[in-house]
């Protein structure tokens, strides 16, 4: 594909701050050095708010893009997803973020996103760039629509991940070992009513309850290590059972590829569930807070959007 417009939405706080300075930098370069053929139009906000806002707003215009690119962790290509699914504009992802799961499952080069922006902003200009189609996750939660494109995180996970993004100062998986270790203490297995692919409802007591499009959570912890992003399925990955000392090395052997092996792990692909989330209990899809502590009860429906999005490539994945 070739693109003569290009929205490129960079996430501030990514990258411990560094992703706005050097996408201002990057694609003011890419702008002035590919003259008339290629325009790049820079959303740089403060607040992912306003990112989501303006990046809106550049879609729904007159001159709308023919490519959207997003530089920044999970949260900004979900965010991007969310733009753009169901739609023929396609997204490009540059990850700068600290976990970068959603990339790490479409195989997207990580840790170099200058040489990534570059590489994409080339290959949209000069016509070498690819499609590829991969799923969404829709979900509605307390009555709003959301998209997801890694994962979805009810319970354990999430609270460690609530406090993964307070650690702020720690590197991708570092961070979430670290939130884990302060986690464990205080939490107690959940009660939730679960449906799955509309059959009947059923009480599922658990620790952990995961819906993924791709493999890893918490900057590459595999622990659906058979989710395929272009499969038309997801995966379930339900904990129930583990003592506190089970979840203390839960994760350690996901990153090792053992956790498959634990009796209170399963694992259930489908295409939709239904889950009734107990009083106060957190939910996150992507990195990113839906549903905060001190909530009622609520349900939480969630189906796959096979397709939904066309993933821009530029190489061969890794």
């Amino acid at each position: 594909m070739r693109a003569q417009r290009v929205l490129y939405v960079v996430n501030p706080a990514a990258g411990l701050g560094a992703s706005a300075h050097l996408g201002r930098r990057l694609a003011g370069g890419a702008a002035a050095s590919s003259s008339s053929d290629l325009e790049v139009v820079l959303v740089a906000a403060d607040s992912f708010e306003e990112l989501r806002r303006q990046a809106a707003a550049e879609l729904g215009g007159e001159r709308r893009p023919d490519a959207l690119i997003v530089q920044g962790g999970d949260g900004m290509v979900s965010m991007g997803a969310g733009l753009v699914a169901g739609t023929e504009v396609p997204l490009g992802v540059v990850p700068s973020g600290t976990g970068n799961d959603f990339a790490r499952a479409a195989g997207i080069e990580r840790g170099v996103p200058a040489v990534g922006i570059e590489r994409m902003l080339t290959a949209l200009r000069t016509g070498t760039a690819s499609t590829r189609s991969v799923d969404a996750m829709r979900l509605v939660l307390d009555g709003a629509e959301h998209v997801a494109i890694n994962s979805v995180n009810v319970g354990f996970d999430a609270v460690v991940n609530r406090r993964a993004n307070e650690l702020r100062r720690l590197p991708g998986t570092a961070r979430y070992v670290a939130a884990l270790l302060e986690s464990v203490r205080h939490f107690e297995p959940l009660e939730f009513g679960v449906r799955i692919d509309g059959g009947p409802a059923e009480s599922v007591t658990a620790e952990m309850l995961t819906v993924l499009n791709g493999s890893s959570i918490g900057g590459g912890i595999a622990v659906a290590p058979h989710a395929v992003i272009d499969d038309g399925l997801l995966d379930l990955f339900v904990v129930g059972g583990l003592p506190r000392i089970g979840l203390l090395t839960l994760f350690p052997l996901a990153m090792a590829g053992l956790h498959t092996r634990l009796p209170a792990v399963t694992f259930e692909r489908l295409t939709g569930i239904s889950v009734l989330v107990p009083k106060g209990v957190l939910v996150y899809a992507d990195g990113e807070e839906l549903r905060g502590l001190g909530r009622a009860a609520c349900t939480l429906d969630l189906r796959i959007d096979a397709g939904a999005v066309r993933l821009i490539e530029t190489g061969t994945r890794r």
